[in-house]
């Protein structure tokens, strides 16, 4: 399967500026599948190995870089994706294929073989990588998403909120307890837009992106902080 390459740019923006861009947004384009009017809930479950490889890439400025994760939508049980996720620059590519829930388990644990039962591509590449560099589960991150899109160009922005992370509940991701500490303040939104080749020059009209603070960091690694 050919890999589709989009660019990813991100800024920081204020509540204001949010209800704005939003109010906007939404009489244009479409919300995002998984979306209601009110946004939706994301957990991510982070992977990296003994060495933290992907945070310190990242920290670093390594041009090619990847991160793992097992991510849920809204605690339901379906879909549960197994993500890949490929950067270079400001572009980026996802692989992905849709995890059974009991699997979790066996993975968290360390037992990647359940990863071979899915006769799928992707599943295949994080067994092999997940055994040759002994991967581990090291932090959860949630946040709440509103989502928009436009089809025929591909084009995606979305505003995270909210955004938390937690170090110590790593085994049960479906859990609706589970309290994390804020990565940044609850009226600070992240702004990603993703888009194929260029953004159309109505969608610039409408998102003033001069104005903001550009946002070159990850969730990921604003996430963790590890001393040298």
């Amino acid at each position: 399967m050919k890999k589709t390459y989009r660019k990813e740019i991100k800024y920081y923006i204020n509540y204001i500026d949010y209800l704005n861009l939003k109010l906007k947004l939404k009489h244009l384009l479409t919300l995002d599948k998984h979306a209601n009017p009110e946004g939706y809930f994301v957990r991510s479950l982070y992977f990296d190995n003994k060495s933290n490889s992907f945070y310190y890439d990242k920290i670093n400025g390594v041009d090619n870089r990847k991160k793992y994760r097992i991510r849920i939508y809204n605690l339901n049980h379906y879909p549960i994706k197994f993500e890949i996720k490929s950067k270079t620059g400001h572009f980026i590519c996802k692989e992905s294929f849709n995890l059974r829930k009991h699997d979790i388990q066996d993975i968290i644990k360390g037992r990647y073989e359940v990863l071979l039962n899915y006769n799928n591509a992707t599943a295949n590449k994080l067994y092999t990588n997940f055994k040759k560099d002994s991967f581990r589960p090291v932090i959860l991150i949630d946040y709440r998403r509103d989502a928009f899109f436009y089809e025929p160009l591909d084009l995606r922005i979305t505003f995270d909120h909210k955004i938390t992370k937690n170090e110590t509940q790593l085994e049960d991701i479906f859990n609706s307890s589970i309290a994390g500490s804020n990565i940044i303040p609850d009226k600070k939104f992240i702004l990603e837009i993703k888009f194929l080749n260029a953004i159309p020059a109505w969608i610039k009209n409408l998102l003033p992106i001069e104005n903001f603070e550009f946002c070159a960091i990850s969730k990921y690694a604003l996430s963790r902080y590890i001393e040298r």
